[in-house]
């Protein structure tokens, strides 16, 4: 019997045959799986410290109340009690402070005689916006959602609303800006946006108003001297200042319209009800614990 510890000659015969080419084939492949093997071994190892990684972080750097819930103390926050009449400079525009420290809430007025402005001069919460007579998106924001905000908010002093020109839409938006504006000198501005966006409310695109639109919003609107609106909405009394405005709203860094800021927090668009909501009940929430 042959011992079993001997080569088998047949296998000897086998191997012989192999090509030196298979044979570098084969170490080719053995080196892949090798190293196939090593960086997913890498990765794995990766993946398990990036999972720890910011827990450690925070639990070794973050205060406890880093995710603070804001909204959860938006009832506390304390109501303004000095409220606007409309009344004030028409030729009002821009910040309330230098908007170069980097504060975006140096975008806030507070101007008593803020003839743009409606609620409590001293609300905790301060929506300052940004929009356009011939916008459409500004249209749906004031006809759906800017009434949830009056009543929930505006008119238990807790959110005052700031108006800025901002006419991107063309000639007939600087038109209407002139409009909004006229209607400010005798007081009536927020009136006349109400009745100028009622009536763009089911038009599609741009309602490219005129001015026997205009002098009908302001006769709905209540301004008293319809000849003088009249004057001053189709002269150049308000041109000036509203270049000023919308060369304001562009430094800041408003391309579209309708834009807001609310408190410390930009909205872009004509979101709905539930997210002004939101933001807002945060920055109350912040106002109450500032």
């Amino acid at each position: 019997m042959p011992n079993s510890r001997e080569s088998n000659p047949s296998q000897k015969s086998a191997l012989s045959t192999v090509s030196p080419i298979v044979w570098g084939m084969l170490v080719v492949i053995l080196i892949l799986v090798v190293v196939v093997g090593f960086l997913l071994g890498e990765r794995n190892s990766d993946t398990d410290d990036a999972a720890q990684g910011p827990e450690q972080t925070q639990s070794a750097t973050a205060p406890a109340d880093s995710e603070k819930d804001y909204a959860a103390d938006a009832d506390k926050a304390t109501p303004g009690t000095k409220f606007s009449d409309g009344t004030g400079d028409p030729m009002t525009f821009g910040p309330g402070g230098d908007t170069k420290t980097g504060d975006i809430t140096t975008v806030h007025r507070k101007k008593e005689d803020d003839p743009f402005a409606v609620g409590a001069v001293d609300a905790p919460v301060v929506i300052s916006e940004f929009s356009d007579f011939e916008c459409p998106f500004c249209s749906k924001y004031t006809n759906d959602t800017e009434p949830m905000v009056l009543k929930k908010y505006v008119d238990k002093g807790l959110v005052r609303i700031e108006w800025n020109d901002l006419p991107v839409n063309g000639p007939a938006a600087v038109e209407g800006a002139k409009a909004g504006r006229a209607a400010a000198a005798q007081g009536k501005f927020a009136e006349f946006k109400h009745e100028l966006y009622a009536a763009s409310k089911d038009i599609n695109g741009h309602p490219e108003f005129g001015i026997e639109d205009y002098m009908k919003f302001a006769k709905q609107a209540g301004v008293p001297d319809l000849k003088k609106f009249r004057q001053q909405a189709t002269d150049d009394t308000y041109t000036e200042v509203i270049q000023e405005a919308t060369r304001y709203g562009s430094q800041i860094g408003v391309s579209g319209t309708p834009g807001f800021v609310v408190g410390d927090q930009f909205v872009a668009g004509a979101q709905p009800p539930e997210v002004f909501e939101e933001v807002i009940k945060e920055q109350l929430g912040k106002a109450a614990n500032a």
